[in-house]
């Protein structure tokens, strides 16, 4: 395993550990139509978003202004999830390149999304009413009957936030990075910072001799410096000819020797 992806790993194994719980009670509890966003007001208090969402938005943002989308591969908690559904084999008809040619059209599917989360929001979050008329607690956050009870109070919007859930760990089994690639909101909105972002990933037309290992082996399949682009690092280690490099966005790549 090469020194970034045993990094970036390390990372993504420590942000699952703060925030894995908030995940699994975003997913299988949260009393809102759209989970993590509402932490503030929740009636909800064993789940510990109230305290952790301040600092996660103040990261995201840090890190949006920095780096663009380094969130996506090196923190997010569902990344993590999604890079474990990825190991798993893929079905020939879902493999890189063959599947390229979709897989261009289903990426605009996640700006999409996040234009009905930004909906959702503001006619399922933004209530003065709570969302439940109470809400259960239970020394387990796997308690199956709290599961249960969130399942007959949420209704419509927590059956649509179950099933998407449902949908993203069986795509993530079907196509790498599923969720990320195509429906994850915050993914969409973090990408159009990789255009404006104060570090890049940058590629030397000089070194690169358009072998085509990227986007092919990218988890992402894409290119550096694309809204697409989950900032993983990966294909610095990996280009075979050294052309991909990170550093700041004004300053050009380093040149072929001469």
């Amino acid at each position: 395993m090469q020194p970034i992806t045993i990094w970036r790993r390390l990372c993504q194994i420590a942000f699952l550990g703060v925030a894995g719980t908030w995940l699994a009670f975003g997913w299988l509890r949260c009393p809102y139509g759209i989970p993590f966003v509402s932490c503030q007001s929740c009636p909800s208090t064993d789940c510990p978003g109230r305290y952790l969402q301040p600092w996660f938005i103040g990261l995201i943002a840090l890190s949006a202004i920095f780096s663009g989308r380094v969130f996506c591969g090196w923190a997010c908690p569902m990344g993590l999830v999604q890079d474990a559904l990825g190991r798993v084999p893929k079905p020939a008809a879902t493999r890189q390149p063959r599947f390229g040619r979709v897989d261009r059209y289903l990426k605009y599917l996640k700006y999409a999304a996040l234009i009905v989360v930004i909906a959702l929001i503001f006619t399922h979050n933004l209530q003065w009413a709570r969302p439940y008329e109470y809400v259960t607690r239970s020394p387990s956050l796997w308690n199956l009957e709290a599961v249960r009870v969130a399942w007959d109070l949420g209704g419509g919007p927590y059956h649509i936030t179950f099933g998407v859930l449902l949908v993203a760990i069986v795509g993530g089994l079907l196509v790498t990075r599923f969720f990320c690639r195509y429906l994850c909101p915050l993914g969409a909105l973090l990408g159009i910072f990789n255009k404006i972002s104060i570090f890049r990933l940058r590629r030397a037309k000089g070194l690169c001799d358009d072998c085509g290992k990227y986007p092919r082996d990218c988890i992402a399949y894409t290119v550096p410096d694309t809204t697409d682009c989950l900032m993983c690092g990966e294909c610095v280690q990996g280009c075979p000819t050294k052309a991909i490099s990170y550093g700041l966005r004004h300053r050009k790549p380093p040149a072929p020797d001469a």
